[in-house]
């Protein structure tokens, strides 16, 4: 019963913030491309492949994969909220996509048969997985033998100040930082996979071989203030659900001091974050 209502929980976070990542999807699909690119080239997508994405959001990652299916092949689209599949399956539609099938699917349990696909791949998901053990056992299982498996997930706390700055700031104004139901490096938490060692122990447990990790470091780049405010505190789905509970002269309190610690990041009007994904690959 715990473990249904923590998927329960994360389920109406996502659902809440979908209208706005699919308002914000060019920009956070763009600004961190270049993990997506590698993780379509890690899953090795052939025409006539069965490719699974997992956490899809706005879906972009995995379209990339289904431009390599053909006609013959299908991208499974999936993420646990239902308004996040209807994002992504506007978004197919407007590619005019025709290989894409989309689905509500929880990771953890997923309605998919034994050794049925040839890929997966999940961005930014995977440390958001209330159980990731289940998660990654149900990867194993509906992967044929032998095939490959990557996803990324957020890198240390330092290599990440476009997130770390608000939750400062936050912290500054005396309020509790927003969890999601779990701390930062707890499963569930932004951080929980951000090092090599959880990521080999989860998939080797789950029977996965040839596991190897690497860092993947790049820039945001916001072109003011207010885009960067606006952005971050609307798709962050815990970020965005603790900011509702506020007033509005302490969301605005929290606002000045985030933008003055982001100032270190400010090239004239314009605001540069790196960034560090660790990207992890195995196969089945």
């Amino acid at each position: 019963m715990a473990e249904q209502d923590a998927t329960e929980q994360v389920t109406q976070v996502w659902e809440a913030v979908a209208p706005a990542w699919e308002r914000h999807r060019r920009r956070l699909f763009e600004q961190v491309r270049p993990v997506s690119e590698w993780l379509v080239a890690q899953v090795e997508p052939e025409p006539g492949h069965t490719i699974l994405e997992l956490g899809c959001g706005p879906g972009e990652t995995g379209f990339l994969a289904a431009e390599r299916l053909g006609n013959d092949g299908k991208l499974i689209s999936t993420d646990v909220s239902p308004s996040m599949v209807d994002v992504a399956r506007r978004g197919s539609a407007e590619r005019a996509l025709t290989n894409v099938e989309h689905r509500v699917v929880d990771a953890q349990q997923m309605d998919l048969p034994d050794d049925s696909v040839d890929g997966v791949l999940s961005r930014f998901t995977f440390m958001l997985i209330p159980e990731p053990e289940r998660a990654f056992g149900e990867v194993h299982r509906v992967l044929r033998a032998g095939r490959p498996f990557a996803y990324a997930a957020w890198g240390s706390m330092d290599g990440n100040p476009w997130v770390t700055s608000i939750v400062a700031a936050i912290l500054q104004n005396g309020h509790a930082p927003p969890t999601g139901g779990a701390g930062p490096f707890e499963p569930g938490g932004l951080f929980s996979l951000a090092a090599p060692e959880p990521n080999t122990t989860y998939l080797e447990s789950a029977g996965f071989s040839d596991v190897s990790t690497q860092e993947i470091i790049g820039a945001m780049e916001y072109p003011t203030f207010d885009e960067y405010w606006d952005t971050n505190t609307s798709v962050a789905g815990p970020l965005a659900q603790m900011l509702e509970t506020l007033s509005d002269d302490q969301v605005m309190a929290i606002r000045d001091a985030a933008q003055q610690m982001v100032e270190p990041h400010r090239v004239e009007s314009t605001y540069k974050f790196p960034y560090t994904v660790m990207a992890v690959r195995a196969r089945a």
